[in-house]
C-alpha cells in the first residue's frame, strides 16, 4: 500500500480532483469546503445558510451539495471494494476498518472521523491499495459507467465499450470492460438471449 494520509486530505489526493476543485471554489478555505461534503441538503429559501453566511444562489448550493455527495459516495465505494484501506482509533485502540464496515459508516472529512450507527472511529487515515493494471482499468470503467444516465446505459454494449475507450483515453480491453459492465449492470457478457416462445 502507499503511504497513509488523513481523511481530510483524501478529496485532494485520492478522489475526483475535478469535483473537489469545484467544491473548493465555493469556499474560502479547505476546512469549510470539507464541511460541504457532509452538509445536509440546502434550504432553497436560505442558500447562505449552506454557504456559512456567504452569498450563493439556491442553484449553486444544490450544485455544491451534489458534488459533495458524489465525492462521499465515491470514497465509500472505494473503501467497500477495497481499493482504499482505512485505519482509525476506536475505544482507544488503533485498528483497521474492515471494508464491510463502510456499508453502515460515513467518512466525515472535516473531522477525520468515520461515523455510523454501530461504530465511530477517530483520527481516520486512508491508503490507496496497490492495484493491478487490470483492477485499475476496471475501476475507472465502473466509475465511468456509474456516471452515465439510465438512458445512455440502454445503448448497445458495443457502443458503450467504444464510448468508454474514448472517454477514458486508455487502451481499455474488452475483458476489463465486460467485468465492469457485469459489476455495474448485472448483465452477463453479450446481449440477453430471447426466452423460449418469444416471437422474432
Amino acid at each position: 500500500m502507499s503511504g497513509w494520509i488523513s481523511l481530510s486530505e483524501a478529496p485532494n489526493k485520492l478522489l475526483d480532483q475535478n469535483k473537489w476543485a469545484q467544491v473548493r471554489a465555493f469556499a474560502p478555505n479547505d476546512l469549510i469546503a470539507l464541511t460541504f461534503l457532509n452538509a445536509p441538503y440546502p434550504d432553497p429559501e436560505d442558500p447562505s445558510d449552506f454557504f456559512w453566511g456567504r452569498d450563493g444562489s439556491p442553484e449553486e448550493a444544490v450544485r455544491c451539495y451534489d458534488l459533495g455527495r458524489d465525492l462521499v459516495s465515491l470514497c465509500r465505494h472505494r473503501l467497500i471494494e477495497g481499493s482504499l484501506a482505512a485505519v482509525g482509533t476506536r475505544l482507544g485502540e488503533r485498528q483497521r476498518i474492515e471494508p464491510s464496515a463502510w456499508v453502515d459508516m460515513w467518512p466525515m472529512f472535516a473531522t477525520n472521523r468515520a461515523s455510523g450507527p454501530i461504530a465511530i472511529f477517530d483520527d481516520v487515515e486512508l491508503s490507496e491499495a496497490l492495484e493491478t493494471s487490470d483492477a485499475k482499468e476496471q475501476r475507472n470503467c465502473k466509475n465511468w459507467l456509474r456516471e452515465q444516465s439510465a438512458r445512455d446505459l440502454e445503448r448497445k454494449k458495443a457502443l458503450l465499450f467504444h464510448l468508454a475507450k474514448r472517454a477514458l483515453r486508455q487502451n481499455l480491453t474488452q475483458s476489463n470492460f465486460d467485468a465492469a459492465y457485469r459489476a455495474i449492470l448485472g448483465h452477463p457478457r453479450g446481449r440477453p438471449k430471447k426466452s423460449a416462445g418469444t416471437i422474432s
